[in-house]
């Protein structure tokens, strides 16, 4: 059973190729998949913009103290 796209929501945060959170910006879809990232710097995350189909990788960069 899939489940459809919420309302307004024009970006999917993918997590090993499988749908996690959904955003209505692409900003704050990019942020979110990169903190994400953080959590989980083994896994392949990426962002799927909607309407058009692009997914953009999220890479892996570590924060400096």
């Amino acid at each position: 059973m899939k489940i459809g796209n919420p309302p307004g929501a024009q970006f999917e945060i993918l997590v090993d190729g499988k749908p996690r959170s959904y955003r209505d910006i692409k900003a704050v879809a990019i942020a979110s998949a990169e903190f994400l990232k953080t959590r989980n710097p083994n896994s392949n995350i990426a962002v799927k913009d909607l309407r058009i189909g692009e997914v953009t990788p999220v890479a892996f960069r570590p924060q400096r103290a």
